[in-house]
């Protein structure tokens, strides 16, 4: 389904970072997605791969009209992006979700543009609406999505990054039966639960946690 504005109220920040002025701007549609390039630090890397490796991957994520694509920028280049969207309905989240779900599924921030609080800003611009008050926003960590290599952290430490990372801005680690979830003790599951989203949506929530119908 084409990019439509249905729900987007485009918002941009600036941020002062040691390697100059980062705007960061919700709601990208494709057109601008497409005038822009990847910086380095984001693609196919030595013992590290973007989940969304080039500029097209993101294009397409925009071009679905439920989606809301996230980026900062330096000088014509993406120097980090999120990527949001409803769950796909092949999965647990997307067959079950009701409509309530909406997946927080892509996050980076190129490796020569990190600890500048880029994503941190990403996020709470994102959030930074109402629309999301009625819906149940999830994100789902994988160690192996993790770039390890350059953080020089331990999968435990970089689990324990992410954590602080959503925090802050509403999200909690909840336990979950979801098979890859499970394949590796350090992968996490988290959830921001908007303010209007009803009980018995929040109950159905838990029971989707642990696969039950």
């Amino acid at each position: 389904m084409p990019w439509d504005s249905h729900l987007a109220v485009s918002k941009t920040i600036e941020l002062i970072t040691n390697r100059g002025m980062v705007r960061i701007r919700s709601y990208c549609p494709p057109d601008f997605l497409g005038s822009l390039e990847f910086d380095e630090g984001i693609g196919v890397l030595p013992g590290y791969r973007s989940m969304i490796r080039d500029i097209q991957g993101l294009v397409e994520v925009a071009r679905d009209r439920n989606s809301n694509v996230v980026i900062a920028y330096a000088g014509g280049r993406i120097v980090g992006y999120i990527a949001f969207s409803n769950p796909s309905p092949l999965g647990r989240w997307g067959r079950e979700g009701g409509g309530v779900l909406y997946e927080l599924g892509a996050i980076e921030v190129s490796r020569g543009w990190r600890r500048f609080g880029i994503a941190s800003e990403m996020v709470r611009l994102a959030l930074d609406n109402d629309f999301l008050e009625n819906k149940i926003v999830f994100y789902t960590g994988f160690s192996w999505h993790w770039d390890l290599e350059w953080s020089g952290l331990s999968k435990l430490q970089y689990r324990k990054m992410v954590v602080k990372l959503f925090q802050p801005h509403g999200f909690k680690p909840y336990y979950t039966t979801e098979p890859n979830i499970n394949l590796d003790f350090v992968n996490i599951f988290m959830a921001r639960i908007g303010s209007r989203v009803s009980e018995e949506e929040r109950e159905r929530f838990m029971g989707m946690l642990l696969g039950e119908d």
